[in-house]
C-alpha cells in the first residue's frame, strides 16, 4: 500500500523531470510548424471550408496543451498543472469535435510538405484515417480529462488532510 510520503514524493518533480516537462514543448511546436507550412505553401491539405474557426480549433489547443507542462516545469510540482491539462483536454475534444463536423482537410495532401524521400512515412493516411484520429481525440480527450480531474482532486483532499506533506518551491 502506498504511503502519503511515497505519494506526496511522486507529486514533486525531480529537475531531470522539470526539463522533461520542458521538452514535451519541442513536440508540440513541431506539430504547430508542420501544419502552418501546409497552410503557407497552399499544399491543399486545408480546403476551402478552413477558416477562422477551424484555425482556432486547430492551432488554439496545440498551444493551450503547452501550458500544463511548462507549469509543471516552473513550479517543480504535477497538481498544479492538472488544472490547465483538463482544460486543454476538454479543448482538444470539443475543436476536434468541431474539425470532425466540418472535416476541411484533404488527407491525399498530408504528405506533400515533406521531402519526397520520407513521404512514405504519411502518405498512407486516407481522410477516413483523419475522421477516426479526430474521433479519438474527443473520446480520449474526454475520458483523460476526466481521470486527470480525480487525480487532481485526490491530490486535493490528501494535501487539505496532511498540510505538513504540502511542499512551496
Amino acid at each position: 500500500m502506498k504511503t502519503a510520503v511515497d505519494q506526496t514524493e511522486k507529486e514533486v518533480l525531480t529537475t531531470s523531470q522539470r526539463w522533461g516537462e520542458l521538452v514535451i514543448v519541442i513536440p508540440m511546436l513541431l506539430v504547430f510548424g508542420f501544419f502552418v507550412n501546409h497552410q503557407i505553401a497552399n499544399t491543399g491539405f486545408f480546403t476551402a471550408k478552413f477558416g477562422i474557426l477551424e484555425m482556432f480549433c486547430l492551432y488554439g489547443p496545440i498551444f493551450f496543451s503547452l501550458v500544463a507542462p511548462t507549469v509543471r516545469a516552473l513550479n517543480g510540482r504535477r497538481n498544479p498543472g492538472r488544472t490547465y491539462e483538463v482544460a486543454a483536454n476538454v479543448f482538444i475534444a470539443i475543436t476536434a469535435l468541431w474539425l470532425l463536423m466540418v472535416f476541411p482537410f484533404d488527407f491525399s495532401h498530408l504528405a506533400d510538405i515533406l521531402p519526397a524521400a520520407i513521404r512514405f512515412v504519411l502518405a498512407w493516411i486516407t481522410n477516413d484515417i483523419g475522421k477516426v484520429v479526430l474521433i479519438l481525440q474527443v473520446i480520449v480527450g474526454l475520458i483523460t480529462a476526466f481521470v486527470t480531474m480525480g487525480k487532481y482532486l485526490s491530490v486535493r483532499r490528501r494535501e487539505s488532510a496532511n498540510p505538513s506533506s504540502q511542499q512551496t518551491l
